[in-house]
């Protein structure tokens, strides 16, 4: 099944898909698809395939967890007592 895929592109790679597609007389969809075949078959084996490997990192922090909790639990009290401070208070009369 094919999808529609939309970006842009630019007006350089434009005229090379289209000069090239044409000299080798096949369609622009065929020539992006068989350039990302091409790309994707010069990844080495194994690369970029682990996503646990990829990913994992995001959860290492220098702070330990309760830390984290407290600077957000701080920052939350902070955000929510803003909108009750005097100042921004509403009398109604």
């Amino acid at each position: 099944m094919d999808k529609i895929f939309s970006t842009r592109i630019d007006e350089a790679a434009i005229d090379v898909l289209e000069r090239l597609s044409r000299q080798l007389r096949i369609s622009k969809k065929r020539f992006i698809e068989e350039a990302i075949r091409l790309r994707a078959q010069a990844v080495p084996e194994g690369a970029g395939n682990d996503v646990w490997a990829e990913t994992a990192g995001a959860w290492n922090r220098a702070e330990t967890a309760e830390a984290t909790a407290e600077n957000s639990r701080r920052r939350f009290r902070k955000a929510f007592g803003r909108h009750h401070e005097v100042k921004h208070a509403r009398l109604h009369r």
